[in-house]
């Protein structure tokens, strides 16, 4: 199986926006066919991408998905022949001149998917000290194991410094130049919160877009040509094998749509298409909410922001818990569970009513990305998911929290912090057919246990 695929590894800069967007909107303004993945956790990135790109962006972090075939298993699923498959990452912050510690999370990537590196690098300073840099980075990323192939230079001052910076470069390392950003397309980043509001998350894509307008019109400033050709040298894909495909035939699952839950993904539909289930999006503005419905999932995100459509609006709220009273897997993923508890407050710490389906108390903050803590969740009791000692992986969004004093509320899952060998917390609120979770858990990390909570509805 032939898959064109690169990894888009860039420097990071703290409040600028990710310079990959912007070749990502580039390359799709120009028409390429494109698939677009995110290396690790990021919802910043994820949800700004489709923001401009308008199109899905799946989410392969190698310890969310739990093993390494599962991990292949899902990008096999996202990845299409006749597309170019970019994976996009932060390669790290410089923290001076001389000094720039690689994150190793997109060489492995890179690694496990037999496919070329491509790296962005800013260049707003000297073509000596630049080129010392991407000199650093390079040997770093072939300690990982990783084949880095060509460098697109960020933040470029004019033509002449890149010249310099050309030579300079090409003295040092064995990488394809294939052009450069000016500094003048260098802008700010919004904040997570403007992202997830609709309105203001429009105003923040303007910048992109007419960033994207420019480089368009500066002919031959960036070979994208070359970037086809690139991913197009890699092997050939062993396909990955699953017993659960196709399993669940015939189950018609909706996913619950709105602006901010745009964060995670859109690997749990990848999965419930899978396991051959029909997948409707349900917009939760939407004046039509289908009830012919076998299971229905809530993606993750700021949950306040919907409250008072899910918990106010007339007929949402009566169509919400008719689900969960009516013994259709229901599956709530991170951020909208605060608001099943008896309360929920708002980052303004103003305290509302909740959907009182459990007991404990939701508490919110102001969305962003900072203290991303990956976990493994197991099972202490079994529930509607997992047996009793089974497994599934995710991470704590920073931003949400319940307040379970002595576990009043019944939790079924342990949280275990796998590098350090602890536990770390209690999660997983189970009633009926419904399983909600404070976490953001990977579902591709237990393909068994998310068919087992699909044909609940079947026992």
């Amino acid at each position: 199986m032939n898959i064109p695929r690169l990894v888009l590894a860039e420097e990071r800069r703290t409040g600028k926006i990710a310079q990959s967007i912007l070749v990502a909107s580039v390359l799709k303004s120009l028409g390429y066919p494109l698939r677009f993945f995110c290396a690790g956790i990021d919802e910043h990135l994820v949800r700004f991408l489709k923001l401009v790109t308008e199109q899905d962006v799946t989410v392969l972090d190698p310890f969310s998905c739990g093993t390494m075939r599962n991990f292949k298993l899902l990008f096999q699923r996202a990845a299409s022949p006749d597309s170019l498959n970019i994976i996009l990452g932060s390669i790290g912050e410089r923290r001076d001149e001389n000094t720039f510690t690689v994150n190793p999370l997109p060489g492995e990537v890179a690694r496990t998917l037999e496919c070329p590196l491509v790296t962005m690098l800013y260049a707003d300073s000297s073509a000596a000290v630049t080129s010392r840099i991407l000199e650093n980075v390079y040997n770093q990323i072939s300690a990982q194991g990783a084949t880095a192939s060509a460098v697109i230079f960020s933040s470029v001052l004019n033509p002449r410094e890149y010249q310099l910076l050309e030579t300079e470069a090409g003295r040092r390392v064995p990488l394809l130049c294939l052009g450069f950003i000016p500094k003048t397309l260098e802008k700010n980043n919004p904040p997570l919160m403007e992202l997830c509001l609709q309105d203001m998350a429009q105003r923040a894509a303007f910048p992109v877009k007419a960033a994207t307008a420019q480089l368009l019109g500066m002919v031959d400033q960036v070979d994208w040509n070359v970037l086809w050709g690139i991913a197009k040298q890699c092997k050939e894909c062993v396909p990955v094998d699953d017993p659960f495909k196709g399993k669940a035939s015939g189950m018609s699952v909706g996913i619950l749509s709105f602006p901010s839950f745009e964060l995670e993904g859109n690997n749990a539909e990848l999965l419930f298409k899978h396991l051959g289930c029909t997948v409707h999006a349900i917009p939760l503005d939407s004046a039509l909410l289908r009830r012919d419905l076998n299971a229905l999932y809530v993606p993750h995100g700021p949950g306040f922001l919907c409250a008072e459509r899910l918990l106010g609006k007339s007929g949402v709220r009566e169509w919400f818990t008719s689900f969960m009273h009516a013994r259709k897997a229901v599956l709530i993923n991170g951020g909208v569970t605060p608001l099943l508890g008896e309360s929920f407050s708002l980052p303004n710490k103003k305290e509302y009513e909740g959907l009182k389906f459990f007991r404990f108390k939701g508490k919110f903050g102001i969305p962003s990305t900072d203290d991303v803590r990956r976990v493994e969740a197991v099972s202490t009791d079994g529930d509607v998911m997992l047996n009793t000692g089974d497994k599934i992986r995710g991470y704590i969004p920073a931003y949400i929290s319940v307040l379970n004093p002595g576990n009043a509320a019944g939790a079924v899952w342990s949280l275990q912090d796998t590098v350090k060998n602890m536990e770390i917390g209690l999660s997983g609120w189970n009633r009926g057919a419904t399983l909600a979770t404070d976490l953001c858990v990977e579902l591709w990390s237990n393909i068994e246990g998310a068919y087992r909570w699909l044909m609940m509805r079947k026992q």
